[in-house]
């Protein structure tokens, strides 16, 4: 293609998934996902959301298979109610706020919609325009956890939450006790980087389209979708419905790279 690309994020350590491989993988999920995403506004978004689903389900199956074809030096430490980083700044494109604000529809009811809603409204008030950092220091929960603080929506999470993990619960503790100071916990890189290779090919496959693949901040936008029905139509018809919630740091950043 001739268009430029972003570059995909890549984690410290080299692993097997060089960077020529990873942007084969991204440019295989590309051409997949645009025929999802070649619908117009007339579907409602559902092209989309189909898009956003298989992209989740190959970032999976391609995590699994980093994993099994390098395995992490010790067991991933993540489970189900651990949300120490559920305080992150998380990126999503506008296919996977499209699903989850879909599945929010079909699987709760209007009231408890309403009360998910105002706790939507209250996170993003609180952490708008924030950096990664900033974010992080702030330490508002992701609204999307439920009372035992699990992940209410894992079967249709952002895949940037699918790809991101840790080899040491104690060591994520720390960091977000003081992200300033101290590092990340380790992580498995082959995981998070072929999740996010799928994620880049989810942008260009919307890219290619000529709609709006500029990395979204997830509250922000999933309060969007929550208040406009329409939104899916609105997306797939060019309008710049997310732009309030575009990342104004991930902007930045690639304007510095030129």
């Amino acid at each position: 293609m001739s268009q430029k690309r972003r570059a995909l994020p890549l984690a410290p350590r080299a692993t097997r998934y060089t960077p020529a491989v990873l942007e084969g993988i991204a440019d295989g999920e590309r051409a997949a996902l645009a025929l999802s995403l070649a619908g117009r506004a007339a579907d409602g978004g559902a092209g989309a959301v189909r898009a956003a689903r298989d992209a989740l389900a190959r970032a999976e199956a391609l995590g699994e298979a980093a994993a099994a074809a390098e395995p992490p030096e010790r067991p991933i430490a993540c489970r189900a109610g651990c949300s120490t980083c559920c305080v992150s700044k998380v990126l999503v494109m506008a296919p996977e706020v499209l699903r989850i604000a879909a599945h929010l529809r079909a699987s709760r009811t209007e009231a408890e919609l309403a009360a998910l809603l105002d706790r939507v409204r209250a996170a993003d008030a609180s952490t708008r325009g924030l950096s990664r950092l900033e974010r992080a220091e702030a330490k508002v929960p992701c609204p999307l956890l439920d009372e035992r603080g699990a992940c209410s929506i894992h079967a249709v999470r952002p895949i940037v939450c699918a790809g991101w993990n840790s080899l040491d619960a104690a060591a994520c503790e720390r960091h977000f006790a003081a992200p300033a100071d101290v590092p990340t916990a380790p992580m498995h890189a082959p995981s998070y980087e072929v999740a996010n290779a799928v994620l880049a090919g989810l942008g260009w496959a919307a890219k290619e389209q000529g709609l709006d693949a500029a990395p979204l901040e997830l509250i922000a936008a999933l309060r969007i979708a929550l208040e406009r029905p329409n939104a899916g139509a609105r997306w797939l018809a060019r309008l710049p419905v997310f732009a309030a919630a575009r990342d104004a740091e991930w902007q930045e950043d690639r304007r510095r790279e030129g």
